[in-house]
């Protein structure tokens, strides 16, 4: 080949090369706007499933088939149990051996579980019919029995916070938080007897010293939420607050309560208070889960429902604040939890049917 017909090959093939380039990469591209890849879609996220139950077992004879529960939830590839509190039937010893009986029960969850207090597992516990003990040395007993690790109960236990790690509070083990994601779980010691408020003269120092105690961990709790501009907080107690007794139309609690006024105490009016207050500066959604009470105020004839019972100081109702009241005394019925991270309201409640019980 003479020079003058290299030197025309070249020519073309220098004008020809980018072409074919470009064609190649525009058929090897996938459809997308200027032939270049469309970006991938974000993940899914992923959706916590929280197991809510209340008031379970009631005597020996439901043991069983609370164990039967759990492990149902365990197969339906649930994330996480949350117990209300009530692990002892309202007539039902207050023993180290029933107190054990019910621990052990609890630790073999397949999964993860929350327990928090309510009054039949220590508070009342004073009562003849229960064996006649001191509520505090109960209370106690079930600090040592169920709490001695900063984790939850369950097979697969997973880390929580405690406030017994606060000098101020080294023995209230009961109170504890854990993070789901972009949300926060707190369990409070707030008991469905009037939050063991005693009418008897004296100072009510069990009641004030865990209602303190109480006040600090859920503004915590708050704070922490904020800080990490968080999603929602679930707030776990036994009792119900009774948000439908004019308690916003109350002044400061006194002694004359209870002696000039002859009227009872609503020990829940500073727990009250103080979810309404920091609610109403929460970006967030706040979600209270307590034990039902036959024909209370959030539940059904069976104890389960959802409402918004929570007013500001102007009697405005406040949008982010969602009470369930959860079905108690049976293990027939559960109540599902769903929490969606990023969504506009992530926290979603149904109430489902177990397999029948034997």
């Amino acid at each position: 080949m003479n020079t003058s017909r290299r030197r025309a090959l070249l020519a073309v093939t220098a004008l020809l090369l980018p072409l074919l380039c470009a064609a190649g990469m525009a058929w090897a591209a996938p459809a997308g706007r200027g032939g270049k890849a469309p970006p991938k879609p974000p993940p899914k996220p992923r959706v916590t499933r929280i197991a809510l139950l209340a008031d379970l077992p009631q005597w020996p004879a439901a043991e069983a088939n609370a164990a039967t529960l759990f492990d149902y939830l365990a197969e339906r590839k649930l994330d996480l149990v949350i117990h209300a509190g009530g692990i002892k039937g309202d007539t039902e010893s207050c023993s180290d051996v029933v107190l054990t009986s019910r621990q052990q029960l609890l630790s073999q969850s397949p999964l993860p579980l929350i327990y928090v207090p309510g009054e039949t597992d220590w508070a009342e516990c004073r009562l003849p019919v229960n064996g006649g003990f001191d509520a505090v040395e109960r209370l106690n007993r079930l600090r040592e029995l169920f709490f001695p690790e900063d984790a939850t109960l369950g097979r697969n236990p997973r880390p929580v916070q405690r406030q017994s790690d606060q000098a101020l509070f080294r023995s209230f083990r009961e109170n504890m938080r854990m993070s789901v994601g972009d949300v926060l779980i707190v369990g409070l010691n707030v008991p469905g007897d009037n939050n063991h408020y005693r009418n008897e003269g004296g100072r009510n120092s069990e009641f004030e010293d865990r209602r303190e105690a109480n006040r600090q961990w859920l503004a915590r709790a708050f704070t922490l939420a904020r800080q990490r501009d968080m999603d929602g907080i679930v707030v776990v107690a036994h009792g119900d607050p009774h948000f439908a007794n004019g308690w916003e139309k109350k002044g400061r609690p006194s002694l004359l309560d209870g002696f000039m006024r002859h009227r009872t105490r609503d020990g829940y009016l500073e727990f009250k208070r103080q979810l309404r207050d920091l609610t109403a500066r929460f970006r967030g959604q706040v979600l209270l889960v307590h034990a039902g009470e036959t024909g209370g105020e959030g539940g059904d004839a069976g104890g389960f429902g959802t409402d918004k019972p929570l007013r500001d100081s102007n009697g405005k109702t406040l949008q982010n604040f969602t009470r369930v009241s959860l079905p108690t005394a049976t293990v027939s019925q559960w109540t599902e939890l769903l929490i969606t991270p990023g969504a506009a309201s992530p926290f979603s409640v149904t109430l489902k049917d177990a397999p029948p019980v034997h």
